[in-house]
């Protein structure tokens, strides 16, 4: 049996960005935060970039193990983690193990999850779902992790029951910058009123999305109201959309939300009065901590 040194290293490994913490007896010695995501990695190169982000961490006087998830595990990642089948309990996640040149590392890609019952996938969510569970394991309600492919995940006795995916953020970046509103929604900035207004709008009339695209870039030509009025309407539609889709995953529950500081403050901000309550954690938090929970596991 091979024996680690005490301390190891936790891996996200997303498509466009990759983090990794150096951990010790729970304390973080080190961090590095980088844009080297899947898709940037030539030429399957992956265990040549790991290393060159790791190098500071390695050493051959001990062997470290690194613990990884996220798209890195995908088939168009280093090697495809096969996916467990929901309803699944975390607790048992599996994981595989790429064949590794560097003798100074191991490494554990922990699998994702599927559901063929409306069929949908998760990778590298499943780390933060784990994070959260760590220490709430009796919750009882649904998870939202909102983002460019945002989940919508139910929760009971530990275990993810079943799970929804809206594509609302790829939508957003597909109409803002491949359609007629590219002109009209340049601005950084979110107005939330005017968001909250356009998810009103949608939680009405649904139907009528195609046309309120084409009204707002309409109005940016006859008045002109500026770029953040009409991105945060933008945004307002996909949202609504997206809440008219997971209805059943959030109307008069208790839910959590794990993501970036600005997406989970925008949801709450629209469902605070929708719902029993909310919690709200930051999503690079529950990665960290899910690393840490299936590391136990092992």
């Amino acid at each position: 049996m091979e024996k680690f040194f005490d301390k190891w290293i936790a891996v996200d490994w997303g498509t466009s960005s990759f983090r990794a913490y150096l951990i010790e007896n729970n304390d973080i010695l080190g961090d590095v935060e980088t844009n080297d995501g899947m898709k940037f990695v030539q030429n399957h190169n992956f265990e040549k970039t790991l290393v060159s982000l790791l190098e500071p961490w390695l050493d051959h006087k001990h062997k470290i193990e690194v613990l990884a998830s996220g798209m890195v595990g995908s088939k168009q990642g280093w090697i495809e983690a096969p996916y467990q089948k929901a309803p699944c309990n975390l607790n048992n996640i599996e994981f595989i193990s790429p064949s590794i040149k560097d003798n100074r590392f191991s490494l554990k890609i922990f699998s994702g999850i599927l559901q063929s019952n409306k069929p949908d996938v998760m990778r590298g969510e499943e780390t933060q779902i784990a994070g959260f569970l760590y220490d709430n394991p009796n919750f009882r309600g649904s998870i939202c992790l909102p983002g460019t492919h945002s989940k919508w995940v139910q929760i009971e006795n530990g275990n993810i029951v079943n799970f929804k995916t809206f594509m609302t953020g790829e939508l957003f970046e597909i109409i803002s910058k491949n359609s007629v509103l590219i002109h009209s929604v340049t601005s950084n900035k979110i107005k939330k009123i005017e968001l909250k207004r356009a998810v009103d709008e949608i939680f009405k009339n649904p139907e009528f999305f195609g046309n309120a695209l084409f009204q707002l870039r309409a109005d940016d030509l006859i008045n002109s109201k500026g770029s953040v009025i009409y991105k945060s309407k933008l945004s307002g539609y996909l949202l609504g959309l997206e809440l008219l889709g997971s209805l059943e995953f959030w109307e008069k529950k208790d839910i959590v939300l794990i993501g970036n500081a600005d997406l989970i403050e925008i949801y709450e901000y629209i469902l605070h009065k929708k719902v029993n309550s909310i919690k709200l954690f930051l999503s690079k938090d529950m990665v960290l901590k899910g690393l840490k929970n299936f590391k136990n596991k092992l």
